[in-house]
């Protein structure tokens, strides 16, 4: 079944949806990681988590079937900016002093994001350490 993401005006249709079986929410990440492999060249993702991002969409997949409201991010997919800290996910704020280190804990926000029911797909570039708007000066480049 093939369809197409931005025919949703809210999350509230995309919830429709998903409840009438007429898309998943691996559906939904494998959309996305599509459009993120076809548009490499923008430099504007720092990692994409494929593995995790799909089986998160397949536990939700499940999880829905049990007829339990869905919580209001179910299946939406977020990429957070590379100065968010995302438990065992590499956090380098695009800067090449921060290369190798992975947070110990998740931000508030991204907490609230999951427990939500949000499918978190990738980190995304940004000026070193956010101090910008251009993303010019950035270890991965513009």
């Amino acid at each position: 079944m093939f369809f197409v993401l931005f025919s949703f005006h809210s999350i509230a249709d995309y919830h429709k949806d998903l409840l009438q079986h007429r898309c998943s929410c691996e559906q939904a990440v494998v959309w996305y990681l599509d459009q993120i492999a076809s548009n490499q060249h923008l430099n504007a993702f720092v990692e994409v988590y494929h593995t995790e991002a799909l089986e998160r969409a397949r536990q939700l997949d499940a999880e829905r079937s049990s007829g339990r409201p869905l919580p209001s991010l179910h299946g939406v997919v977020i990429a957070l900016k590379d100065v968010i800290a995302y438990k065992n996910h590499r956090l380098t704020a695009s800067s090449g002093i921060l290369k190798g280190f992975k947070s110990i804990y998740n931000a508030t926000a991204v907490q609230r994001l999951l427990d939500q029911g949000a499918i978190i797909i990738g980190s995304t570039n940004c000026d070193e350490f956010a101090m910008g708007s251009t993303n010019e000066h950035s270890v991965y480049g513009k």
